[in-house]
């Protein structure tokens, strides 16, 4: 089309204006059209080819910048702020509409994930409790002990998946009070400190003194915690460390989780954060999703980074009172 357009303006003879200035017209077409199919790229595409080969004709009529050059210079700016303007606010409504299906998407999904972790949890837990009761019924030395005890070690595991499932599913209900997230810190890695002893992985601490008191749900900033330590943690190998730190930024309190493992491959940057993704082989992959939900009910905001040498930093930041 806007080689169409431009062979119109160049075979048509310079004395017929008004055929000059319909064809100018109709680089908006091609225009608006590319914007709309193609977003900002597209109108910026558009609009510099248009330009790129409209300027040899313009250059071909130069007149010594009289009016008529000064009109055609000016035409070509505001085809460029439009190209622009166009771009911006197609891109701007395209996110807005991934917003509203991906919102549409996780209601729905959390809808079923619910109903799904309500039916299994009444089962399990039976299962759970009366193979607990048989457990202790039985002698240390009975063939049937060492079963038992995985069957109670897979069900309470089956019970924390429900459990994660149920957090993602039904919407939280938070419970702020006065909290020192330095304390939830210093708990949470006592928590997980017996993982990273069992897989020869270091956790280390540096807080700051300075943190204001937040007001946070303390159980499920806790919850946070643990899930970004615990992965932090599983993503390294013997011998490597996990750094845990807080900081203050302008009215913000920042906390990183730095480990010196595996990474994040790049084609799974975009979906860390997606229910359901993961690269391990058990879980539910609803970890990190939950880590967001729980962040950014409290108003804060979760991302990650990799780190200069290796690994990946998790960084939560939450809204601090203090101005």
């Amino acid at each position: 089309m806007v080689a169409g357009i431009l062979c119109l303006l160049y075979l048509t003879s310079p004395e017929m204006r008004y055929e000059h200035a319909v064809y100018r017209m109709l680089f908006y077409v091609p225009l608006v059209l590319g914007t709309f199919w193609f977003g900002l790229k597209g109108a910026l595409y558009i609009s510099s080819t248009v330009l790129l080969f409209y300027l040899p004709y313009l250059m071909g009529r130069w007149e010594g910048f009289s009016y008529r050059d000064f009109t055609s210079l000016l035409e070509m700016v505001i085809y460029f702020i439009v190209a622009l303007l166009l771009g911006f606010l197609v891109e701007r409504e395209r996110r807005r509409e991934r917003a509203l299906r991906q919102a549409e998407s996780l209601a729905a999904i959390g809808r079923t994930v619910s109903e799904l972790a309500h039916d299994m949890k009444g089962p399990l837990i039976a299962i759970h409790g009366f193979a607990n009761q048989i457990s202790k019924r039985l002698e240390s030395d009975h063939p049937d002990k060492e079963k038992l005890r995985m069957m109670i070690q897979e069900a309470a595991c089956l019970e924390s998946m429900v459990e994660e499932m149920l957090d993602f599913g039904r919407p939280f209900e938070l419970h702020l009070a006065e909290t020192n997230l330095n304390g939830l810190v210093k708990e949470s890695i006592d928590v997980a400190d017996e993982m990273a002893r069992k897989t020869g992985v270091i956790s280390r601490v540096d807080l700051d003194p300075s943190l204001p008191p937040l007001q946070l749900d303390p159980r499920r900033i806790k919850q946070a915690l643990l899930n970004l330590i615990i992965n932090a943690i599983q993503a390294c190998s013997d011998g490597e460390d996990v750094l845990v730190r807080t900081r203050v930024s302008k009215n913000e309190v920042v906390l990183d989780v730095i480990d010196k493992g595996c990474g994040i491959k790049t084609e799974d940057t975009e979906v860390v954060f997606t229910p359901f993704f993961s690269t391990k082989r058990a879980g539910t992959g609803l970890g990190l999703a939950i880590v967001k939900k729980i962040v950014t009910a409290h108003g804060g905001q979760v991302s990650f980074c990799p780190n200069p040498e290796k690994g990946v930093t998790f960084t939560v930041r939450l809204p601090s009172e203090k101005k």
